[in-house]
């Protein structure tokens, strides 16, 4: 091979190289399973009054029947506009409550909770404003409570790996 076949060969190998790192992952899910909710990060900023805390905010798309595990912010106020559909929430020791198109919930800190989107053929969108420690993660996941409303079941929304 001369050194130009050899260049060729090689910036080709480069190419298809770069494609595949490029290309989104494709994760393995049990078949018939809801698709996993997109969280997009919109900003993160100190909070003005408070140096040891910032605002966080997020955009989750959540897919028909999609559904976030149990958890809790801690420490956090977590404020949620519903941009489209309609999510179910359900805080421990309490029943499922709607959010609603242009409604609006808030979070106290620290209670733990999860999300679904019940309709099989909408998705649903959130806004989602928390203020939170400065650093601290926006989310831990907890083990279900004993006590759940009959809810689907965390295993009914897998997650991916």
């Amino acid at each position: 091979m001369t050194l130009t076949k050899t260049t060729r060969a090689l910036a080709g190998a480069l190419f298809l190289l770069a494609l595949w790192a490029g290309a989104p992952a494709v994760h393995a899910r049990e078949p018939g399973a809801p698709p996993k909710v997109q969280a997009e990060h919109i900003a993160t900023e100190p909070l003005a009054t408070d140096p040891d805390k910032e605002v966080d905010i997020q955009m989750y798309t959540f897919p028909p029947q999609s559904a976030v595990p149990w958890h809790i912010h801690k420490d956090a106020v977590e404020i949620e506009y519903a941009l489209h559909g309609s999510i179910m929430l359900e805080e421990e020791g309490k029943p499922p409550y709607e959010v609603a198109k242009g409604k609006t919930n808030v979070l106290a800190p620290n209670v733990v909770h999860r999300g679904w989107n019940p309709s099989k053929t909408e998705a649903a969108t959130l806004y989602v404003v928390r203020i939170k420690p400065k650093g601290a993660p926006l989310a831990t996941i907890v083990p279900a409570p004993a006590e759940t409303a009959g809810a689907p079941a965390a295993s009914d929304y897998p997650e991916d790996d």
